[in-house]
């Protein structure tokens, strides 16, 4: 059976016209839904903005916000933030007036070294609960129905990933245990929501949870694949066990390069399994800043047609871009990523075509904070017949939540994916949410405060 099914032809001058109305669309309803001048939202965007005009700053403070679970004593952390951000004569210029009064302390253990020190601990908390929605099964039921009141579905997903202790990784999966089984019990007592629990296929379960193979089985990168294969499935087929005894869906995301193809390997291979074979309430992740994006995407439809059931599909542009090419220089490697950023929102368009061209096998979600990616989806979909909110789309906890309020508005499914985990666990998934946040090539950035226009926003890549 052929992967791509056939559709209608798509006019792409009037297709690109869609797109910028309904892009319009979302800026105008974000822009109506920014937060107050008083709210918390305003102020951590605000603080956020301050922060991290100046690069080598940025780099100072997201250095120290690394190191902050180490730090045992108040002495410490006054003294870490002093060795981080008291910047010699470098060229770099000097700190703004207040972390200038702020770091004025001679002595680490003073009280006013002690104050600051303590001030910068909240500051941190704060940052964190920004981008983590609780560190406990009981914490992140209180945010998801929170989410769900406000008209937004969810996904969760433990902090953690590339565990190399069996200890680490059996708790992990006992802690997805638990978060299925209460939130599936709790569930049951939710009102229907027809936009977030129905799609044109049928309902969708209210509770979503998304998984990271590598934090459930120990060591498989030092692993040979066969092993490294056999580790990974078996947590993966008892989590799908609980899922479906509490009816809930189940998303597996993706990592490095380095594991990808293993992933998909091990994710076919048990979906193909006489017990699950039949399981329509799972998903896997297509990362499109890959190069072989486009490939992988058709090998997986190819698949599902074989396998006879439906599954989901996550396309996201990649968490990994910077990481990725660095790994490839050092092992003298070409990199599997695109070399620039208009080239991932590119291939996010093409490879996101293909999903929703054969959504009756691989049911499309996209995961982007991109308005253009977002509204290419959706005008695509709307262009070749497909009723309303075939297309799901997906954004991260604590990143552009007036475009979180537009697509609400707008009545379309949304989706909010939303970690757990402790402090210690979530600082590198932390530093990677602020990097994205702060980033010169941030959608975000560029959206809110930086000058562009929206209809350069809404340009097609590379023009």
């Amino acid at each position: 059976m052929n992967a791509v099914l056939s559709r209608p032809c798509v006019n792409e001058a009037e297709l690109e016209r869609s797109i910028r109305e309904i892009g319009e669309e979302i800026f105008s309803r974000a822009e109506d839904a920014a937060p107050s001048l008083l709210s918390m939202e305003r102020w951590q965007q605000t603080a956020m903005e301050w922060m991290t005009q100046d690069e080598d700053l940025k780099l100072r403070l997201f250095q120290f916000i690394e190191s902050l679970p180490r730090l045992a004593t108040s002495a410490e952390v006054a003294r870490r933030l002093k060795v981080l951000l008291a910047r010699p004569e470098n060229g770099h210029g000097p700190l703004p007036g207040i972390l200038q009064f702020a770091l004025a302390y001679e002595r680490d253990d003073s009280l006013f070294a002690s104050i600051v020190a303590e001030m910068a601990r909240w500051g941190c908390g704060q940052s964190a609960r920004q981008f983590i929605c609780g560190s406990t099964p009981g914490e992140a039921l209180t945010s998801v129905m929170r989410l769900r009141r406000n008209g937004m579905a969810f996904t969760l997903d433990l902090l953690g990933e590339t565990v190399h202790s069996e200890k680490v990784a059996r708790g992990h999966l006992e802690t997805y245990l638990r978060l299925i089984a209460e939130l599936g019990t709790a569930a049951r007592t939710w009102t229907d929501d027809p936009i977030l629990d129905i799609a044109p296929w049928g309902p969708i379960p209210k509770v979503n949870v998304s998984i990271k193979l590598t934090a459930l089985a120990a060591g498989v990168e030092q692993m040979d694949r066969a092993s490294a294969a056999k580790a990974m499935a078996e947590p993966l087929r008892t989590v799908l066990r609980a899922a479906a005894k509490s009816g809930a869906f189940i998303n597996v995301d993706m990592e490095h390069y380095s594991i990808k193809d293993l992933t998909l390997d091990v994710f076919k291979s048990v979906l193909m399994e006489a017990e699950f074979r039949d399981t329509p309430d799972i998903g896997i992740v297509i990362q499109a800043y890959l190069t072989d994006a486009m490939k992988d995407m058709g090998e997986l439809i190819a698949w599902v047609q074989q396998r006879g059931t439906p599954i989901a599909v996550r396309l996201v542009k990649g968490a990994y871009w910077d990481s990725e090419k660095a790994r490839a220089r050092a092992e003298g490697r070409t990199p599997p990523v695109f070399a620039e950023k208009w080239q991932s929102d590119a291939s996010f368009e093409a490879v996101g075509r293909l999903m929703v061209d054969s959504c009756e096998w691989v049911r499309p979600t996209i995961g982007s904070h991109n308005v253009r990616s977002i509204a290419a989806m959706l005008a695509y979909s709307a262009a070749i017949g497909l009723p309303s909110r075939t297309v799901e789309v997906q954004m991260l906890t604590g990143m552009g939540d007036p475009l979180k309020r537009a697509i609400v508005a707008m009545k379309q499914r949304l989706r909010v994916y939303s970690p757990v985990g402790d402090m210690v666990k979530g600082m590198a998934y932390l530093i990677r949410r602020l990097i994205e946040n702060t980033s010169n090539d941030s959608f975000l950035r560029q959206s809110f405060g930086a000058g562009r226009t929206v209809g350069s926003l809404l340009a097609k890549p590379g023009k």
